[in-house]
């Protein structure tokens, strides 16, 4: 794959939201995905109104894998979150040519309380989901994380944190992972699991934030801390590394390996049995 799973790393990485959700329809368009629009009207908290891009897999159920392509205020979003979006608009053509059923949502707002994923949440067909799993960070660092909140034995995720996989790729369960699109989630009862890349380093803080808790009582200024002397924090919100030329494309690739691996693994490949003819149905 080499560099190609970069090649809208640029086009994503913008700091205006009208031109990164031009970028999305002209890359979805190209790769030749039909694909839906979610959409809420702007208001005091999304003075920009939310427009989430879908892919459909039709009536067959399969996983969601999602990322938010929205970025905070003057930061380019390389690495927060363009490199996880490029990674699975490339795990959904692997999907698609291998007739494999899956859901693919790329969200925004994610950065205004993850009022993309919730618009999406109040409103998916649960039918059609068998789990999901949420990307975020994914191109920065050696150590793939994964946060499960007890959901790693779960099936079909579980196919992601089987030992013989985790060993492959360098994964590491954690029991704490900074709040993303994952968190709107909870209530479904659908096994979700949240993926990150890391600096090795940073495993460390990770394991000392997860002492925190859920952080529905607070959070003392420490925590804050932690977060800002992890290495992976400088490739996000305007950091000194959030940029295209730090998203490194081996990290990318690694993770796009790792989940198609997972999908192909026999939890999940007993799921795309049935002769389907096609993956993706003319919806646009």
């Amino acid at each position: 794959m080499s560099d190609q799973i970069r090649r809208h790393l640029a086009a994503l990485s913008q700091k205006d939201l009208q031109s990164r959700r031009e970028a999305m329809v002209q890359i979805l368009e190209e790769e030749g995905f039909p694909y839906t629009t979610q959409e809420a009207p702007s208001s005091f908290k999304n003075p920009q109104g939310v427009v989430n891009y879908l892919l459909s897999s039709g009536d067959s159920p399969g996983l969601l894998f999602c990322a938010h392509y929205d970025a905070v205020a003057g930061s380019s979003g390389a690495n927060d979150n363009a490199a996880s979006v490029c990674i699975l608009i490339d795990l959904a053509k692997e999907l698609r040519e291998r007739q494999i059923p899956a859901h693919f949502a790329f969200f925004d707002a994610e950065e205004c309380k993850q009022a993309g994923s919730r618009l999406y949440v109040s409103s998916m067909d649960k039918s059609l989901i068998s789990g999901v799993v949420n990307l975020d960070l994914c191109g920065y660092g050696d150590t793939l994380v994964v946060y499960g909140k007890g959901h790693e034995k779960k099936a079909p995720v579980r196919a992601f944190c089987q030992k013989e996989i985790l060993e492959k790729y360098n994964v590491q369960i954690m029991r704490y992972l900074p709040k993303s699109d994952d968190a709107s989630f909870s209530g479904s009862r659908l096994p979700v699991l949240s993926m990150s890349v890391v600096p090795y380093w940073d495993i460390q803080y990770l394991k000392a934030l997860a002492t925190y808790g859920g952080g529905f009582l607070g959070r003392p200024p420490e925590y804050e801390m932690m977060l800002g002397q992890m290495e992976v924090a400088a490739t996000m919100h305007g950091g000194s590394k959030d940029a295209v030329e730090y998203v490194e494309t081996e990290t990318m690739e690694k993770v796009f390996q790792y989940l198609l691996e997972a999908v192909l693994m026999p939890d999940n490949a007993q799921q795309s049995r049935g002769g389907i003819s096609r993956l993706f149905r003319q919806q646009h």
